[in-house]
């Protein structure tokens, strides 16, 4: 087998490992709201959430319907933040998570996005991709490196 080829195959095992986490903050919401159509809760904060996605746009919002594939998150996130998704909406801002729907729940999510707005807060869903990113790339970077190494010495 040609070395040319193999350094190809272990790059591409590489590139595999590392490419879907490379910009991973750039393209993850800041805020993410996960929500029950016809939820009373819901629809008392959702003008609170349009009125806070028009005014820091550069943010990042992502509405996730419990119904939907991706609501699955909201487990993980809910574990990650120490949470129980007790009731609707539950919000995820920066390090801040909220649970259902009151003026104390309106005032924290104003803040908290505020805060992130002035200091750049990561994305809630960067936590969960924090842990998983070593491991996988190291385990697929191994790989390669073992196939390209057996290769060459063969």
């Amino acid at each position: 087998m040609n070395a040319r080829f193999v350094c190809l195959i272990a790059v591409a095992l590489v590139a595999t490992a590392v490419l879907p986490w490379v910009g991973i903050a750039a393209q993850d919401p800041t805020v993410v709201v996960f929500y029950r159509e016809g939820c009373e809760d819901c629809l008392r904060m959702e003008p609170v959430l349009r009125e806070l996605e028009a005014q820091y746009s550069n943010l990042g919002f992502r509405f996730i319907e419990w119904a939907d594939p991706d609501a699955t998150l909201l487990w993980m996130l809910a574990a990650r933040y120490g949470v129980l998704p007790s009731k609707f909406p539950v919000i995820f801002v920066g390090k801040t998570a909220i649970v259902g729907s009151s003026l104390s729940n309106e005032l924290l999510l104003r803040s908290a996005v505020e805060a992130c707005a002035s200091s750049n807060c990561p994305s809630p869903l960067v936590s969960l991709h924090a842990s998983a990113i070593p491991w996988a790339t190291l385990l697929l970077v191994g790989l390669a490196l073992l196939v390209l190494a057996v290769l060459l010495l063969a």
